[in-house]
């Protein structure tokens, strides 16, 4: 099914009961028609008020919403659609507590989890990518609101590196990774299977880099000096890494260091997709269908 483009009113006209909303699942669910996973059958009865499909043939039933960030929501699927077309729209992200007052949801704590649903459809769907090319790599500490001591050591704030790939005129994709401690351990780790082959990767001089430096990838350090250099050799990482932080200050006003890491892909899928800006919604609904829900408990725990 084609990526469709969809602005705001379109958007509102197209989407008006739940009836609309199912049907769109059901194409982007299933391309080619409904086909029972049991035994092959395209025929079935629909129990539409349940989003159930039952095959003619073996009885077998099929919930639309399984084994995706919807399955057993109590909410609206019209209330999970405006969610998502509004993450997927708002360049700097939108607040669970304003997404709460425009959509009418009850609680919070439903709005809080319905979007880490939704970032986890984009962290499933931002591990496919791999980067490659002349790629700039640097490290910074996101997380509270800024208070008392900045950098290393900083309370309540994570490590987090950051990698672009260098296009010259432009940034290309983008990756985040949360690190325990800022060691070749935790780098190789974090890093593997997101680096194409025979790319470049240019840092500050920092000897923990140096574990990129193998057959398959070559290490580029730097010497940066003042901060106007380091603007100027890492120009697009640290226009990343200042992007995100006005986005986790000003949007967020700061995250728990629990669920930083549902953050972070949250950015990058924005980011990587900036050239598909007509199409988030589809293809996020889509990464939403493809991916197992998360619970409240596996989020508190």
């Amino acid at each position: 099914m084609k990526q469709e483009s969809i602005n705001l009113i379109e958007f509102q006209n197209k989407f008006t009961t739940e009836e609309t909303c199912r049907d769109h699942l059901f194409r982007l669910r299933w391309l080619d028609g409904y086909r029972c996973p049991r035994c092959g059958n395209k025929q079935s009865y629909t129990l539409t008020k349940r989003c159930l499909y039952q095959c003619k043939r073996c009885g077998y039933q099929t919930f639309l919403t399984a084994g995706t960030v919807f399955h057993k929501t109590r909410t609206p699927l019209r209330k999970w659609l405006w969610m998502i077309f509004l993450m997927s729209q708002q360049k700097c992200g939108v607040s669970m507590l304003s997404l709460q007052q425009i959509l009418g949801i009850r609680s919070y704590k439903s709005t809080w989890v319905m979007g880490h649903k939704t970032r986890k459809a984009m962290a499933d769907r931002n591990a496919h990518y791999k980067l490659a090319g002349l790629i700039e790599m640097d490290d910074s500490y996101l997380g509270a609101p800024r208070t008392g001591k900045r950098g290393r050591g900083a309370g309540g704030k994570a490590k987090v590196i950051v990698a672009v790939e260098n296009r010259g005129t432009k940034a290309g994709f983008a990756t985040m990774c949360q690190v325990e401690q800022f060691g070749t351990e935790d780098l190789h780790h974090k890093f593997q299977g997101k680096l194409g082959p025979r790319c470049r990767i240019r840092t500050d001089g920092s000897k923990a880099y140096g574990v990129f430096e193998t057959s398959e990838s070559m290490h580029e350090p730097v010497i940066l000096g003042s901060g106007k250099n380091a603007a100027k050799l890492l120009l697009w990482v640290h226009t990343l890494i200042s992007n995100i932080k006005g986005n986790i200050r000003g949007i967020y006003h700061g995250v728990s260091l629990k669920h930083l890491k549902l953050y972070l892909p949250e950015f990058c899928y924005r980011f990587n997709r900036r050239f598909w800006e007509s199409q988030l919604f589809d293809r996020l609904l889509k990464a939403c269908l493809c991916t197992t829900s998360i619970t409240l408990s596996e989020l508190r725990a």
